[in-house]
């Protein structure tokens, strides 16, 4: 089921990579082991630290998913989902936003911005596939 879900994933992803934005190394490194878990290749999973390098490699390249945090230094998850928004080319990347702090009015700019998969830390590997799944419109 796991190389399925991977090939899956790789389908819809069109050939893309997925972007994983987040300050904090361990959080880069638990998805970067459940993408791998799902079978999608290490070498299409690409990681930025911060807000303004995420946005420096969606200018470099087009990605199938971003999955980001909201809270980081250099622009945070929100401003980078409103850059995004605001580009023809990048507008419809699909987004995840993961967030150790959830509150109502963050989730209510974030619905506001678009974005329709919000996932609160810590996360298991079945809540984050799921979101995955959701977010790229992939039924189980």
């Amino acid at each position: 089921m796991k190389l399925l879900m991977g090939q899956i994933i790789d389908h819809m992803l069109l050939g893309k990579s997925i972007l994983v934005v987040d300050d904090e190394p361990k959080i880069q490194h638990i998805i970067s082991k459940y993408l791998e878990r799902a079978k999608v290749p290490e070498n299409r999973i690409v990681f930025a630290s911060n807000g303004q390098e995420a946005l420096q490699k969606m200018r470099n390249q087009d990605f199938g998913l971003v999955i980001m945090d909201i809270v980081m230094p250099k622009a945070n998850g929100l401003q980078v989902v409103k850059a995004l928004k605001a580009e023809t080319r990048t507008r419809s990347i699909p987004l995840i936003l993961i967030s150790g702090n959830l509150h109502a009015k963050l989730v209510k700019v974030a619905v506001i911005l678009g974005v329709k998969n919000i996932l609160s830390k810590p996360f298991t590997y079945d809540s984050f596939m799921q979101r995955v799944c959701d977010t790229l419109k992939i039924t189980v």
